[in-house]
């Protein structure tokens, strides 16, 4: 695991936060601090920092096992992910209890590769059932879920971004990945997209089978995308078969793309794919109405199944 790694121990280590999500507004971590702060006046707690400059991306407190608790374990707290008001309380928390117990050691990483590591824990902790206890699915072989024709059709909707000059670069975002058939293509395209997708269960999917990267991947709700990113976080934002989009379910996707649109840095990339042209169209009007100028771009084939109409644009300044 990363962050174990990062800080060369090989104990077991938890988040206070249960979910990916609770680390948004960390009121478990605020709340549990504050009590380790009044035992720490000691000055014998075990303490380990991880930072970046002079700001606490990480706080690592050593708990021995006991007659509750078998082994030693290492209790993580974080306000790097959290909103700016939550992420100022931590660090008042943080600060005055480093003053009282040093860490034994320190740490410096950059904040994308510690979001990258606690990433990764939430993803480990999924995918070992975890995160759903009393869980009954059973892992599935790779050749009855994944298809290279799939991964192939994606691959090929390159080929038309390359002839008109465009490539993705730099921060991306898919949204809607499924268990992740369509993020396997991006990886063989050489890119490294943070993908997100509601269902657990086809996230956990992806993950068993070693397609999902434990580390650019996130359970989370496209609507919710600017509640967890600030504006100008990506670069680019793609989603592959998207829908099924209907007229009487399009606020939902029509609220997607509000919400991809303002996280996207100017300039941004979108691209869609759905299977029908009303679909696209759909999702068109929402995007030119977000400040997105693009294309519809027919992508049909005899199969007439995958990706059969594009959506390509770039986000325009404000």
């Amino acid at each position: 695991m990363l962050l174990q790694e990062l800080l060369g121990i090989s104990e077991d280590i938890y988040f206070v936060e249960e979910s990916y999500l609770a680390q948004r507004t960390i009121e478990r971590t605020l709340d549990y601090l504050n009590g380790v702060r009044r035992f720490a006046e000691t000055g014998k707690v075990r303490l380990l920092r991880v930072h970046e400059g002079e700001h606490t991306l990480g706080l690592f407190l050593f708990n021995s096992a006991d007659e509750e608790v078998s082994v030693d374990f290492w209790s993580v707290f974080t306000g790097a992910l959290a909103e700016a008001r939550s992420k100022k309380d931590f660090e008042i928390l943080v600060d005055p209890l480093l003053t009282f117990n040093p860490p034994e050691r320190e740490v410096e990483v950059s904040s994308e590769i510690w979001r990258d590591a606690v990433n990764e824990y939430y993803s480990l902790m999924l995918v070992n059932r975890n995160l759903c206890l009393g869980c009954a699915v059973k892992p599935e072989s790779y050749g009855s879920v994944f298809s290279e024709n799939r991964v192939r059709r994606v691959e090929e909707i390159f080929d038309i971004l390359q002839k008109k000059g465009i490539f993705p670069e730099g921060r991306l975002l898919e949204v809607c990945c499924g268990n992740g058939m369509s993020t396997l293509a991006l990886y063989r395209l050489g890119l490294n997209p943070l993908a997100v997708e509601i269902n657990k269960c086809t996230v956990c999917q992806g993950l068993e089978q070693g397609v999902l990267n434990p580390q650019r991947t996130v359970v989370m709700d496209a609507t919710a995308l600017s509640r967890y990113f600030e504006p100008g976080s990506f670069d680019g934002v793609m989603g592959f078969m998207l829908g099924l989009v209907y007229e009487f379910n399009k606020d939902i996707w029509v609220n997607i793309m509000k919400e991809v649109v303002s996280v996207s840095n100017e300039g941004a990339l979108m691209l869609f794919t759905v299977s029908s042209k009303p679909e696209a169209e759909i999702l068109a009007g929402a995007l030119l109405r977000a400040g997105v100028k693009g294309e519809i771009v027919d992508n049909t084939d005899s199969e007439g199944t995958y990706d059969q109409w594009l959506f390509i644009g770039e986000k325009q300044k404000a």
